[in-house]
Parts: structure tokens; C-alpha cells; sequence
């Protein structure tokens, strides 16, 4: 079943997006509305894809100006419902530049300075959350043609995790990178994962984004999992739950069919040690929900996912239950 799912208060692709013009009238009320009804399918693990977007800011912050969107704190109402439910949040740290341009984030003294900044401001303003687990970074480069990670991006995510452990020593770190379908393992791979110190890998499986088959998914994740093991660091995988309307990365991105979506977990679940989906907003919705976000096609996903996984699905049982935001 799924762990955890990737969250956004806006999609950063407007040619991707069917419900940007949704979450941004989402009060904060309709925020936390959203995180509970993931917690009760058994969500236990959220990733905020991004915190700013396009030089503003989803939160009250120093760094960016604030984005024009109904709720006033977004971020709070996320971690403060996900604390209700006992669950965990990965807090993605970005985009403080050009979101298209991630090697701007690597090597811009302005945009790397702006990321320190802000990492310093999330842990100050919400590292109290028992909920705040760690960061996401977002800015990602896929594993190159090679069978490697470029060395731009594991400096990039070693000088990141040391930002995050000066203001927060316990927070964990999660990428979640492309290009899943060109690793190579070996060892130069295993003493790159070493070299990152990063305590999370969620490799995207790249099925929605028609890159790899779900056939060719149980060797690809195999050979991971050797590699992670002798690398002391668990496999996750960022299982991608939409497809494209039509071309991708240029248009809408809709619910995935369900019996694709089960083939894809019947052949990862065993190897991987977390599921995390590409992603539950925009792509699920409960029917009736208040908080409802994407196409109507989505009740249907989020019906087929309960009436499948519904035994397993453990119920959460808060004592904070009481105290709605």
C-alpha cells in the first residue's frame, strides 16, 4: 500500500496542472481538512514538493515575498494537521531561484545563500512540530547517462544537509531523483549514495512520465536495492500515480488507471522499503471532500485505491484528535 505521497500548494508546471486554480482558494482550514483525509487511507509520510515558487513564498518569511493564495499559512496548517495524525513532513526547501534551472541552485552564490537563509527560517519559525521530520531537496538532476549522479548535484545536496543540521542536528533528508531506469550500482554508485549522506532515496519509477515499463521495474529496483544495502541506506520509491493527457511534461496530468497503478505496487512492494506516490493532491480525492483538488476522474482512483488496500489500512487515533486547527 502507499506510505507517503508528495504535497504542493502550487504545481510549478502550469502546463502540467488541472488544480492550481483549486489549492490556491484551499483556506488553511482546507489544508488540514486534505491532510487528514490522506491519513485516514493510511498516509504516514508527506513531502512538500517546494515551500516558495517563482520568487515568492507559500509561508510568512523574511527571504521571498508571499504568494497571493487564501490561506495565510498553508505550511503551519500542513504540519500542524500531519502532528494530529501522527504523521511525518518533509519539508521541501525550494525553489529559490529558476525552478528550471536547477544548476542556478548549485552554483548562484545569491540562490545558494537565499536556500541557507530559509532553511534557518523554517527551523526557527516550525522546527518545534514533532511533525517536521526533515527536508526535501528539491532541486533535482537525474542520474546521467553514465549510471551516475552528476558530482554538481551531490555537492549540492552534501552543502544542503549541512544547512539543515546546523539549525536542526536531527532532521532527516530525502532526494527523490530521475533518471531510475540509467542507474548502474556499482560500486562507484554505492560510494556516491556514501559521499551524499543523505538518509533518503525515493527513486521516481518514471511510469507516468513513460519512460520505463512496469515490466522492466522489478530488475531496475533490484539492482538498487543490492546497492542501497551495501550503502547502509533504505530504498524508497517515488511511484508516479498520473499519466499525461496527452504529450508529456506539456500537458494535463490525470488519475493513472488503477490496474496499472496495482501492477506497479505488486512488483515494487517487495523489494522497496517505502512507497511514496507522485502524488495524492491533484490525483486522489475522497468523494464529497471539501477540500476537492483535480479532475473528477479522481474519486474514482481514490475508490478503487480503499476498496482494495481498505483491510490493511490501519486507523489513526490522535490525542491531538481534539484540537482541529
Amino acid at each position: 500500500m502507499i506510505n507517503g505521497t508528495f504535497i504542493e500548494f502550487l504545481h510549478h508546471n502550469n502546463k502540467e496542472t488541472t488544480w492550481n486554480e483549486q489549492t490556491a482558494e484551499f483556506t488553511d482550514k482546507m489544508w488540514a481538512q486534505k491532510v487528514d483525509e490522506m491519513a485516514e487511507i493510511g498516509i504516514e509520510d508527506l513531502v512538500i514538493t517546494c515551500v516558495a515558487l517563482n520568487y515568492k513564498s507559500f509561508y510568512p518569511s523574511k527571504v521571498l515575498p508571499r504568494w497571493d493564495i487564501k490561506a495565510k499559512d498553508p505550511l503551519y496548517a500542513v504540519l500542524h494537521a500531519a502532528e494530529r495524525n501522527k504523521m511525518r513532513v518533509f519539508v521541501g526547501t525550494g525553489f529559490y531561484g529558476n525552478w528550471t534551472n536547477p544548476f542556478e541552485a548549485f552554483t548562484d552564490e545569491t540562490v545558494r545563500e537565499r536556500t541557507k537563509n530559509a532553511i534557518e527560517e523554517l527551523a526557527l519559525n516550525y522546527g518545534d512540530f514533532r511533525s517536521f521530520y526533515g527536508f526535501y531537496w528539491p532541486n533535482e538532476l537525474g542520474i546521467e547517462k553514465d549510471g551516475h549522479f552528476p558530482q554538481a548535484f551531490i555537492d549540492h545536496v552534501k552543502e544542503c544537509n549541512s544547512f539543515a543540521h546546523t539549525y536542526l542536528p536531527k532532521a532527516k533528508t530525502l532526494i527523490a531523483p530521475y533518471g531510475t531506469n540509467m542507474a548502474i550500482p556499482d560500486d562507484k554508485y554505492v560510494s556516491q549514495l556514501k559521499e551524499m549522506g543523505i538518509d533518503f532515496v525515493a527513486y521516481q519509477d518514471e511510469i507516468g512520465a513513460r519512460k520505463t515499463k512496469i515490466e522492466e521495474l522489478n530488475a531496475i529496483f533490484t539492482r538498487l536495492k543490492k546497492a542501497h544495502k551495501k550503502a547502509g541506506i533504505p530504498l524508497w520509491v517515488d511511484m508516479e500515480i498520473y499519466e499525461f493527457e496527452g504529450e508529456i511534461l506539456v500537458s494535463k496530468l490525470l488519475p493513472g488507471d488503477f490496474k496499472r497503478i496495482e501492477k506497479q505496487l505488486e512488483t515494487l512492494l517487495p523489494i522497496v522499503d517505502r512507497v511514496l506516490v507522485y502524488q495524492y493532491l491533484g490525483i486522489m480525492n475522497k468523494p464529497g471532500t471539501s477540500a476537492f483538488a483535480g479532475v473528477k476522474e479522481s474519486e474514482k482512483l481514490y475508490t478503487d485505491y480503499v476498496e482494495k488496500f481498505q483491510p490493511t489500512i490501519k486507523p489513526k487515533f490522535s490525542r491531538f484528535a481534539n484540537k482541529p486547527l
